[in-house]
């Protein structure tokens, strides 16, 4: 739900939030970005990839080639958001990806009960609320990737 929200695909909010099972490769472009003192389009890949555990023979092909790494989380979920632990070892420390690629984004709700570890204490975070928020989230969203596109030209 949250990547089709970010790739203009569904502009309707679905009742009851499921995980992604598997994973499903979105494309979308990014207009008037600024990148090295230009404006640009920018093409995004978004892989919205399963962070079940019955997926995880497929997270080295996830992990491949990877420029930066959304976790999206519900704060109601108290064991998801230890196991985002174990992902981010996996997806960011072990491939040496800089903590600046990644983004934490927690789903709101109206009760908020889980906090990140201190693990995610140099990653960005954002609240998403669809609802209220929606263009705010965008425009976060789109800091973000421009955040990665300069680091990646920048190497």
């Amino acid at each position: 739900m949250f990547a089709n929200f970010l790739c203009d695909l569904d502009a309707s909010l679905p009742e009851d939030i499921r995980p992604t099972q598997g994973l499903r490769i979105l494309e979308y472009e990014i207009a008037d970005v600024e990148i090295g003192g230009h404006k640009c389009e920018v093409d995004v890949q978004l892989w919205d990839a399963s962070g079940d555990e019955m997926y995880s023979s497929y997270w080295p092909v996830f992990r491949k080639n990877t420029d930066g790494v959304v976790f999206v989380y519900s704060q109601e979920d108290d064991y998801g958001v230890r196991k985002l632990d174990l992902m981010y070892n996996y997806f960011v420390t072990q491939p040496n990806l800089s903590p600046r690629a990644c983004l934490a984004c927690a789903m709101q709700s109206d009760e908020v009960f889980a906090k990140l570890s201190s693990t995610f204490s140099k990653v960005s975070k954002i609240v998403v609320n669809l609802d209220a928020q929606g263009e705010k989230v965008k425009q976060d969203f789109t800091k973000y990737v421009t955040s990665v596109v300069n680091t990646m030209t920048n190497k």
